[in-house]
């Protein structure tokens, strides 16, 4: 993904000293189309900046695959800004939420499938999943199950975590 210009420069913003959760989100509004493309039925859903002291409802961005007919919500995004990628409570915070918005999504859609999430903190993602009947994120299974992927150095992990995804969720 980082070959192609658009997301290699939403990368170099995320990279700036200061930059804001906009440029991450920037980042994987231009990216994720890349794998969950239209022709594969999928749909991309950005939640909007709240307004400052505001709750958010919603993660930062919610992939929908059309299932005979029926558009199911199969992963979630959660961005946070750089700056505090070494702060474990700052991904422990990232995974509650991600964690809350997928048993909300696992309870509107009534359904037994696998839900899967990852956690963004400036350049690093962590992918985790939720299974039927769980009420507790685990690790998504990986390369390095657990890891905190830098989306530059650890690129082709993160290009085969994300196709696996779109695998696993059409099916």
């Amino acid at each position: 993904y980082l070959a192609k210009p658009i997301p290699k420069f939403y990368y170099d913003k995320i990279k700036v000293a200061g930059s804001l959760e906009t440029e991450v989100d920037n980042f994987w509004n231009n990216t994720l189309p890349h794998y969950f493309t239209q022709d594969k039925l999928y749909g991309i859903e950005q939640e909007q900046r709240p307004l400052q002291g505001v709750v958010k409802q919603r993660a930062d961005f919610t992939i929908r695959y059309v299932r005979n007919g029926d558009w199911k919500k199969v992963v979630l995004l959660e961005d946070k800004k750089g700056g505090h990628e070494t702060q474990p409570s700052k991904w422990s915070e990232a995974l509650e939420q991600l964690t809350n918005y997928l048993k909300l999504v696992r309870a509107e859609q009534a359904g037994n499938e696998t839900l899967c999430g990852a956690v963004t903190i400036g350049t690093y993602v962590r992918f985790y999943h939720l299974t039927p009947g769980e009420q507790t994120m685990q690790d998504y299974p990986s390369p390095v199950t657990g890891k905190a992927y830098e989306l530059k150095s650890d690129e082709e992990n993160v290009h085969e975590i994300l196709n696996e995804l779109v695998s696993k969720t059409s099916s």
